[in-house]
């Protein structure tokens, strides 16, 4: 199957190994919202090399990644980063599998967007589900970031308490 969307957006990272699934995270709570025609979100996990590098299609013009990385920065804090800051060879998942080689070579076709959230605690080899409070916090702001990365103005989306559904205004 290839991704025939204008803008992809791909959650990456291992839920099993607690601030890692930062990115699976962001993922599943968009996919909760109504987005417009042309966006898909998906929650790639660890696959998403295979998902990113092999299965995009002419037609994606925008590429959004949601992925914890280590920069030093208090836990919590979100960046955006362009693929020409991410160091070659130092933005690995938990496999060990360097995305930074393949993203260079693909940001001439597409243009990458990096949202990247300062870990407090990757468990790795130690399984821990579940974001740590600081990451967690940080969830609602990397979702008005994926907005506006879409061209989606902050509050043209709202929650429909009574049925637990999304909706647009």
């Amino acid at each position: 199957m290839m991704f025939e969307e204008e803008i992809l957006v791909v959650g990456c990272g291992n839920i099993l190994f607690q601030d890692d699934g930062f990115g699976p995270r962001v993922a599943q709570d968009l996919n909760n919202y109504e987005l417009p025609p042309g966006i898909r979100v998906i929650d790639a996990g660890t696959g998403a090399p295979h998902l990113i590098f092999t299965l995009l299609d002419e037609t994606c013009k925008k590429l959004i990644i949601l992925d914890c990385i280590h920069w030093g920065a208090k836990p919590g804090t979100l960046r955006k980063f362009s693929v020409d800051e991410l160091p070659k060879g130092k933005f690995i998942d938990a496999h060990n599998w360097t995305l930074s080689e393949p993203l260079h070579d693909l940001k001439d076709k597409v243009e990458i967007v990096v949202i990247g959230c300062q870990p407090a605690k990757v468990s790795d080899p130690d399984i821990e589900i579940g974001l740590t409070e600081e990451v967690e916090k940080a969830i609602p702001k990397a979702i008005e970031m994926v907005f506006e990365e879409i061209g989606i103005e902050h509050g043209t989306i709202r929650q429909d308490t009574r049925e637990n559904v999304w909706s647009t205004i």
